[in-house]
């Protein structure tokens, strides 16, 4: 029968969720305006270079992903608002 180590008062448990403490990148939720949106591209895409520079291709890739999936949030929340302004 294996026990758990104890912890001494004072003492916090350690956090292995790298999302929440932002090792990743982090979460952001969902963008509610082009400019946000542009503005999480954007980050997305510097971390992807940044990674793709210390040679993590696969992490790199992961990035790019996220980058994408958010330019073409951009796009759509542009285009989804731009259909609601009447043009004159």
């Amino acid at each position: 029968m294996s026990k758990r180590p104890t912890r001494g008062p004072g003492q916090k448990s350690p956090s292995n969720n790298r999302a929440r403490n932002g090792a990743r990148g982090g979460s952001h939720g969902p963008a509610t305006s082009p400019k946000a949106a542009m503005d999480r591209y954007k980050h997305y895409l510097a971390l992807a270079q940044e990674t793709a520079r210390s040679g993590d291709r696969i992490e790199a890739e992961n990035y790019y992903q996220h980058a994408e999936h958010y330019f073409r949030s951009a796009a759509a929340i542009a285009a989804a608002a731009a259909e609601k302004i009447p043009h004159a």
